[in-house]
């Protein structure tokens, strides 16, 4: 029964389409201006753009040290408390 509604998932999948598909034309290979980063740049939110993914890059920094610093404390206890049981 699983196998079975795995494979109707899989062909009702196969019909569904993210976006629909336009032609590539002579001018997108010449277009080298990005429109959304332009019009960001332009009203100065790139800026807190930026900002926003430094914030975030610096607080999975400081989670990963903080929770290595944490895991290295308790493989110097490891050994105490093997010799205690």
């Amino acid at each position: 029964m699983k196998k079975l509604i795995t494979i109707v998932m899989l062909v009702f999948s196969l019909s569904a389409l993210a976006q629909e598909k336009t032609p590539v034309t002579e001018a997108d290979y010449s277009n080298s201006s990005v429109e959304m980063a332009d019009l960001m740049r332009s009203e100065g939110k790139i800026y807190v753009l930026v900002g926003i993914i430094l914030i975030i890059f610096l607080g999975i920094t400081f989670y990963l040290i903080s929770t290595d610093k944490k895991i290295s404390k308790l493989e110097k206890k490891l050994p105490a408390l093997i010799k205690e049981k």
